[in-house]
């Protein structure tokens, strides 16, 4: 079978199921994160623990990436490592908004989170290397 005749049978079993009707209680089944099961690893459960705690005391300004900033530390870099630390705030805000909504809808104990968690937590250690402990988190 070629690659055109199998691509026009697969768009035709798509538009088999375009008008099936999937109940709530389904959709609500899908739509759950999918639980981890195998543990976390202790120092991802400590650094998210520390998140929701910084969250929580509005440490961290879930809008503001500068609130991730360790200024005295930010204040003696050179411009492009400021720049550098800028961008890297942007990008971890991004991903702990993320963790935030998770945590606060009850899935603690996700896949989505545990990734996320550990993620960030790498990533936070491996700016450090270079620049010092230029976040607060």
């Amino acid at each position: 079978m070629d690659d055109q005749t199998q691509s026009d049978e697969m768009k035709k079993s798509v538009l088999d199921y375009k008008d099936a009707q999937i109940s709530q209680e389904v959709q609500v089944e899908l739509n759950q994160p999918l639980k981890d099961d195998t543990g976390v690893d202790p120092k991802d459960q400590e650094f998210l623990a520390m998140l929701i705690d910084k969250i929580d005391k509005e440490e961290i300004d879930l809008h503001k990436p500068t609130s991730l900033i360790n200024t005295e530390v930010y204040d003696k870099l050179d411009e492009t490592a400021r720049g550098k630390a800028d961008y890297d705030a942007f990008n971890l805000l991004g991903s702990i908004r993320e963790i935030n909504n998770l945590w606060r809808a009850g899935h603690q104990d996700s896949y989505q989170i545990q990734y996320l968690v550990h993620k960030i937590r790498i990533t936070k250690e491996g700016l450090e290397e270079i620049g010092g402990d230029i976040f607060i988190i």
